[in-house]
């Protein structure tokens, strides 16, 4: 058995899960409602988390910039990795296997969980944020019609 084997052996003990690794070294978990995929890679004797914030595979440019933002030197990721994979914003985690307890190993997918709920309500707020600039744009854009003219209108004012 090697060290990932007993880590997850470990972990499912102390969890009641029952998990096994697939033949690629992976397991698949669900962590508070979201799904993590976790991958074992012996060359490192790590493993690697993945979770995908939104399951959108074009995301809005906006919502690329705000990936952008939020990954420059991992400050709005909590210190995890996000990227793109195959159209589809991927958050993730790198674990070393040596010393990694069945508590350190929740404690890592707890976070990742944590922050991939961060991460999909800040690129949801980006979103959110983009229309409302753009309805503001088309506002102040609009050209005043005669009617507009009379003084009623709640939406244009003349001040001198």
């Amino acid at each position: 058995m090697n060290s990932f084997e007993t880590l997850i052996s470990e972990f499912c003990e102390k969890t009641g899960l029952e998990l096994q690794s697939g033949k690629d070294g992976s397991v698949d978990l669900v962590v508070d409602g979201l799904d993590v995929n976790v991958q074992y890679r012996q060359d490192k004797d790590d493993c690697a988390l993945f979770t995908l914030p939104i399951h959108d595979t074009e995301p809005e440019p906006c919502m690329m910039r705000r990936a952008l933002e939020l990954a420059a030197n991992g400050v709005g990721t909590g210190g995890h990795f996000l990227g793109i994979k195959e159209g589809m914003f991927v958050l993730s985690s790198v674990v070393k296997m040596e010393g990694l307890s069945a508590e350190d190993f929740a404690e890592r997918l707890i976070s990742l969980a944590n922050m991939t709920r961060h991460v999909a309500e800040s690129l949801a707020s980006a979103v959110a944020e983009n229309v409302a600039q753009h309805e503001e744009k088309e506002d102040a854009d609009a050209v005043p019609t005669a009617g507009d003219m009379d003084g009623t209108s709640p939406g244009f004012a003349i001040r001198v």
